[in-house]
């Protein structure tokens, strides 16, 4: 699924909406939603860096409890991305940065248990790396 929010294009995981327990899969693949079936994964922050002229910081927060895995890009004012994956801890923050950044940028998430299993779950994803 794509949104559009201001100037962020945000991919949200593609599995069904489940609870933890049920929707575990035998990879330790889960669909990164809440109880509720809100997202996990979502931008605590988003600003331009008061040091270094267009240099963009956007940080990410995991507020369930359980890890997600997570893809996330910053577009260069040339219209390339400067893309980056990484797990994080439940109430875990990261932080991704770019230089000659316009301010536009884009992630995507899925859940994974064991961090061995990023890539086979991130695989079960519809456009994990478009």
């Amino acid at each position: 699924m794509k949104k559009v929010l201001g100037m962020a294009i945000v991919l949200s995981s593609q599995l069904a909406v489940a609870d933890y327990s049920s929707s575990v899969d035998s990879d330790t693949c889960w669909d990164g939603r809440t109880p509720t079936g809100g997202p996990c994964m979502v931008v605590a922050d988003s600003k331009w860096s008061t040091y270094t002229e267009g240099k963009f910081i956007v940080t990410y927060k995991n507020v369930c409890n359980h890890r997600i895995y997570a893809r996330f890009c910053n577009e260069r004012n040339s219209g390339s991305d400067d893309c980056g994956a990484s797990g994080i801890a439940p109430g875990n923050t990261k932080g991704w940065s770019t230089y000659k950044a316009n301010g536009r940028y884009s992630y995507n998430w899925t859940g994974v248990t064991k961090a061995s299993k990023d890539w086979v779950c991130s695989g079960k994803i519809d456009g994990w790396h478009d």
